[in-house]
């Protein structure tokens, strides 16, 4: 069973505009919400892809029931732990005619030491040694910023395999407990280690995501959009191309592919085959209003050249 956690979920509000100006009114032409946060992400994917998978975390009390009646509509079991307040809104206003997106992240609830307790209680009570978990996203407000830390200990010490898609510190603060992958975006891991580098200079990106497995991460997945994606496993390095298509949404992107490369190697145990499903989820999902579903990601598959790098 693969688990998702999601600690500050979202509705991700998408407003499409002809032309956006700042500081004017301006007049939608299109609207749509997406129910999520990036563990919700990944676990919709899973569920499309045919991967067994249950949905964990924080949920605010005031709307909980869209999550819950999304959650269900999908036939993804779930287990929230409510808390005081309402999951935040996460606004994308797309101005379609120079391709722009501009984001506005909505304030997150915040959580008590009893929610930590609670959410950390449920996690040992679900998982099994083999479990595989699943962490997406940032932290609500007044959460212990070493949660991520303590939940992978945990899992380490318990013998679950457990995956990790997160920023800066959060990220870094994981990879002594030997998280099975890491997934940070070319951005992100300028960021982590304070460089600016493109996707062309190869070689430095893979010493970057050298330090991480160095670090403890067992595999590194960066990815960077319609450039392509690096993994850096044990075993080999892997330089891919991304899928050709009409950009539509982004949101939920980059988990799609965490679910496809996951799911995917677990069935398998195949790198090259985990990172082909992978880079197709994503890019099908990029491609859809909503998380792709299964057959568009199969559609996808001639499209993507895996190479060996030397």
């Amino acid at each position: 069973m693969i688990y998702t956690l999601t600690l500050n979920p979202a509705i991700d509000q998408i407003i499409e505009v002809t032309n956006f100006q700042v500081g004017e009114t301006n007049k939608a032409v299109r609207e749509y919400d997406i129910i999520g946060g990036k563990g919700i992400n990944v676990a919709i994917m899973l569920q499309h892809l045919g991967y067994a998978t249950t949905a964990l975390g924080f949920l605010g009390h005031d709307n909980k029931e869209i999550f819950e009646h999304y959650l269900a509509d999908q036939k993804i079991p779930f287990y929230f732990h409510p808390v005081v307040g309402k999951t935040r809104t996460n606004m994308k206003i797309k101005s379609l005619d120079i391709k722009q997106e501009t984001e506005l992240n909505g304030v997150a609830f915040t959580i008590t030491s009893a929610d930590v307790e609670a959410i950390l209680t449920l996690i040992k009570t679900k998982l099994t040694k083999n479990a595989c978990l699943i962490i997406s996203g940032s932290l609500p407000r007044n959460c212990d910023p070493n949660l991520y830390q303590i939940i992978s200990t945990y899992c380490h010490a318990q013998g679950i395999l457990f995956v990790v898609d997160a920023t800066k510190e959060i990220l870094l603060s994981t990879l002594a407990t030997q998280p099975f992958l890491v997934k940070p975006n070319l951005t992100e891991l300028n960021e982590l280690f304070n460089t600016n580098y493109h996707f062309n200079e190869i070689k430095e990106i893979i010493a970057l995501g050298q330090n991480l497995r160095h670090q403890g991460a067992q595999n590194v997945l960066i990815s960077s959009g319609q450039d392509g994606s690096i993994l850096i496993s044990a075993e080999d390095v892997y330089i891919a191309n991304t899928a050709t298509g009409q950009l539509v949404n982004s949101v939920g992107a980059g988990d799609s592919m965490v679910a496809g490369f996951v799911g995917t190697y677990l069935a398998t145990n195949n790198y090259q085959e985990a990172l082909l499903i992978g880079i197709c989820a994503g890019s099908a999902t990029a491609f859809s209003p909503g998380i792709a579903d299964q057959s568009l990601v199969e559609s996808l598959k001639p499209q993507i050249k895996i190479t060996i790098f030397k």
